[in-house]
């Protein structure tokens, strides 16, 4: 058992090293090709949507020799678009260069592990989905959506899916907005149809989720700029933030590349915590601020996310050179961030953010300037006010 679990840590170490080596291979090759100023000036090639799906089945393999377990085949499942989708996708590859169906065009199949499992464990398949469907409508009507969503992936995996269309329908509730779902196609010839709660906005060419609330799990898609965006009820606010995150980000450069900067000061018996973000986030260049609180007595580097009530108006920017990558207007939250995508990728060091924070009080705005004080050389700032402006 011990040489099992050992196994599978080192082909899961092996599979974060085979991902981490496309995005280190861009760079080097860039920084080879052309001189570091310049890809300061100009950036590099985003990685290739594709190629993480490609990597899937060399972790598959790596996983299979690991557990015995066939993960993946060499198989793709078969998708198609509607024409509605298929437009959007376009619209992304024309305005950012990021060409979204080679990830549906390339998703491996599982097919070979649910049916071991179905197999082994003697599964009644529609019995087994029906009852998944009943659980998972329940974690959505008790407003567990992330859970809700996995007991809906396992239904279907469990069926053995042969092909998957993408479609759109007219969402009568809400004029303009088409609800996106997929129409699956199971081997024993059997079909369903899942509709997924995300909205299609034709008028304000967005993503959103139903009654104008996020996509999914907490995160908007503006079509018109390519941004991608956080509310307020995001599912890592549930996750509070560890300091092991970002150390995992880090191990995983094909996804992430950026850097970060803390500050923290001790407000009213609560240690607060602002941290910024600016870099690479999979294929699109962004930037983050959040406010993270704990009780004072506490030690660690484990901190809440940000409640109703520790919730301050800010803004954030981000810049490359004169070049804006995205701007989001003041805003009462905890964690305002932006997403951009893009083929081009820029070093987290070349990008500039600027950010602005109201704070609650005289009390609140001086212990926030000793701890930015503190950062002198690093990160800028100017006072207006109860305003701190940020440029880092």
């Amino acid at each position: 058992m011990t040489k099992r679990i050992l196994a599978i840590v080192l082909a899961l170490i092996t599979a974060f090293s085979i991902a981490a080596v496309p995005a280190g291979a861009a760079v080097q090759q860039e920084r080879k090709a052309v001189n570091i100023i310049d890809i300061w000036k100009n950036g590099y090639d985003m990685p290739d949507v594709g190629d993480v799906l490609e990597s899937m089945f060399t972790i598959s393999s790596l996983m299979y020799q690991a557990t015995g377990l066939p993960f993946f085949s060499d198989e793709v499942i078969v998708v198609t678009v509607n024409d509605t989708l298929q437009g959007i996708v376009d619209g992304i590859l024309e305005t950012t260069g990021v060409d979204f169906s080679k990830i549906y065009k390339s998703l491996p199949q599982s097919n070979q592990l649910a049916e071991l499992v179905t197999e082994s464990m003697q599964l009644d398949i529609p019995a087994t989905q029906a009852y998944l469907f009943q659980m998972s409508d329940q974690c959505f009507k008790n407003g567990n959506a992330l859970f809700g969503v996995i007991l809906r992936m396992t239904e279907l995996w469990l069926g053995i899916v042969d092909e998957v269309h993408l479609t759109t329908k007219p969402y009568p509730a809400e004029p303009g907005c088409e609800e996106i779902g997929f129409i699956v196609t199971y081997r024993d010839g059997r079909t369903e149809e899942v509709y997924s709660g995300i909205l299609y906005d034709t008028v304000n060419n967005a993503f959103v989720g139903k009654n104008g609330q996020p996509a999914i799990f907490g995160y908007y898609l503006d079509l018109n700029t390519n941004l991608v965006y956080t509310g307020i009820d995001v599912w890592q606010r549930n996750m509070g933030f560890n300091i092991f995150y970002d150390i995992f980000c880090y191990l995983t450069p094909f996804f992430f590349h950026y850097t970060t900067q803390r500050v923290k000061f001790v407000y009213q018996g609560k240690d607060w915590m602002f941290q910024m973000w600016k870099g690479r986030y999979a294929i699109a260049n962004g930037g983050e601020l959040g406010i993270y609180t704990r009780d004072e007595s506490k030690i660690g580097s484990f901190y809440d996310c940000g409640s109703d009530e520790d919730m301050l108006v800010m803004s954030i920017a981000v810049y490359h050179e004169d070049e804006l990558i995205f701007k989001r207007d003041p805003m009462l939250h905890w964690w305002v961030t932006g997403f951009a995508i893009s083929d081009t990728a820029y070093l987290p060091e070349s990008l500039t953010l600027i950010a602005t924070i109201t704070m609650r009080d005289k009390e609140m705005l001086d212990l926030a300037v000793e701890a930015f004080a503190k950062k002198k050389g690093i990160i800028d700032y100017e006072v207006d006010g109860l305003d701190v402006t940020i440029t880092w």
